[in-house]
């Protein structure tokens, strides 16, 4: 299913899963298609790493899709949420990249954001022991490792769980994810 209006060709209402890649790939389809961002890990995350629970979280997550007047892009991998966030989007991003470039990727980012000392959501920033020491899925290295057939599901649990009604996209290479954001004028920040 491809949207009618070429001014938005991927449609108005966007959800971007998988790994490697999905924030900054739903902030540059945001910015290039001027929709309201909503970042699934802020919405979990609250300040002190406080979690919300799973009925907290839909809540939150459903009242800032209604606020964004049906023109969103949702990042995430939540299927405590899949069940209402699917049947609202026109469009369902899976980035279902090799296991390696997805750790790669991730581990780049985390050692970055930690050098940087990058804030995450609502104040919290990763140190150094929680993101590599621990054995927790705080830690990026054990939660890649735990979840990685779980990652590699993700295309094929996309194609079972989507509505007739969303158009998938699965990006199974950085090839294509760079072809993507070619194809479709994105900038990454």
């Amino acid at each position: 299913m491809t949207s009618r209006d070429p001014e938005y060709p991927l449609g108005r209402r966007i959800s971007v899963t998988g790994k490697g890649g999905k924030t900054t790939l739903s902030k540059a389809l945001a910015k290039r298609f001027d929709l309201e961002f909503i970042e699934q890990d802020a919405i979990r995350h609250q300040a002190n790493w406080v979690e919300l629970s799973n009925e907290e979280h839909r809540e939150v997550l459903g009242r800032l899709m209604d606020d964004a007047d049906g023109a969103f892009v949702v990042d995430g991998n939540y299927s405590a949420v899949r069940d209402m966030l699917l049947p609202r989007v026109e469009t369902l991003i899976v980035l279902a990249l090799p296991w390696r470039v997805m750790f790669w990727r991730t581990l780049k980012r985390t050692v970055l954001r930690r050098i940087r000392g990058e804030e995450l959501w609502n104040g919290n920033t990763e140190t150094f022991r929680s993101a590599f020491l621990t054995y927790s899925i705080d830690s990026v290295v054990w939660d890649l490792w735990i979840r990685r057939k779980r990652y590699r599901r993700f295309a094929a649990d996309a194609e079972e769980q989507r509505p007739d009604h969303v158009r998938l996209i699965i990006i199974r290479s950085g090839k294509e994810l760079n072809e993507f954001y070619e194809e479709h004028g994105l900038v990454r920040d």
